[in-house]
């Protein structure tokens, strides 16, 4: 058996692997948003819905970064990796928050729930660089993870093993972060980028989701249901069944490709031949 032509077509394997499943998925969300169209917040029902409207909350979660109010947000940060003649950049670590808002438009207001959807798009981006281009030591990372288990478990209560330890906050933040232009000299240059998405209040924003009703008929609210989605976009055309039938006929292809050149490679790693 060839060992590395063997590594190389399992790894595809997995690859397409997981490029079927999000396009069965995609497939699903398509088939279940087919038909629906922008509501008015008042004639919603339960059930799957698609609505527009402007955000308002009283609490806000921080920003990890720049510590800016915000109703839902994303970070990512980046580290620039050399391929050959040219530069890549490789993700250092990445995560979503999000905390209960209010949407609101001419006619009504809901509840919009953010635990377990996903942000397609973002209103606000930022993308930052450190001046000294340093990152969080590992003293401070492990001091930083400490005082994150002291808040999410209680003395003695045992913490998982594999428990996300970057699922709400970075634990890189350097305190000499500055912002930088995206695409700009700057921006390539820089060997490390922090980057932050976000929704505040005053937004305007689509929301596609599962309409269910707590306490009470008239307090229903908009949530991740199982096998819905819920999915937040400044952009109507992100939450369209066409959007997902292209991502699912973009994936299907790619991951039926991704199949057969790792049944190949393979079947030649095993001296056999197709």
């Amino acid at each position: 058996m060839e060992t590395i032509p063997f590594i190389v077509g399992a790894v595809m394997a997995i690859f397409s692997v997981v490029l079927l499943h999000r396009a069965k998925k995609d497939w699903g969300y398509h088939k279940l948003v087919k038909g629906i169209s922008l509501s008015p917040i008042r004639h919603i029902q339960p059930g799957m819905c698609l609505v527009e409207g402007v955000v308002e909350s009283e609490e806000t979660i921080l920003t990890p970064y720049t510590k800016t109010p915000s109703v839902w947000h994303r970070w990512k940060a980046t580290a620039q990796q050399e391929l050959r003649k040219n530069t890549a950049e490789e993700s250092l670590s990445t995560g979503e928050q999000g905390c209960p808002f209010v949407l609101k438009d001419s006619a009504g207001r809901i509840t919009v729930e953010p635990e377990g959807g996903t942000a397609i798009s973002y209103p606000h981006n930022r993308v930052l660089k450190s001046l000294s281009n340093k990152f969080t030591g590992i003293g401070k990372r492990i001091h930083k993870m400490k005082e994150m288990d002291e808040k999410q478990y209680g003395p003695g209560e045992k913490k998982p093993f594999f428990r996300k330890l970057e699922q709400e906050a970075p634990l890189d933040i350097p305190d000499d972060l500055v912002e930088i232009v995206p695409g700009s000299d700057e921006a390539r240059q820089a060997l490390r980028k922090y980057y932050e998405s976000w929704v505040e209040p005053g937004d305007r924003v689509f929301v596609l989701g599962t309409v269910s009703v707590k306490s009470g008929w008239k307090n229903l609210c908009i949530t991740k249901d199982s096998g819905a989605p819920l999915m937040l976009s400044n952009h109507l055309d992100d939450l369209s069944a066409g959007e997902f039938y292209k991502g699912f006929i973009v994936q299907l292809l790619s991951g039926v490709i991704l199949a057969v050149i790792s049944i190949c490679i393979l079947g030649y790693s095993f001296g056999i031949s197709l």
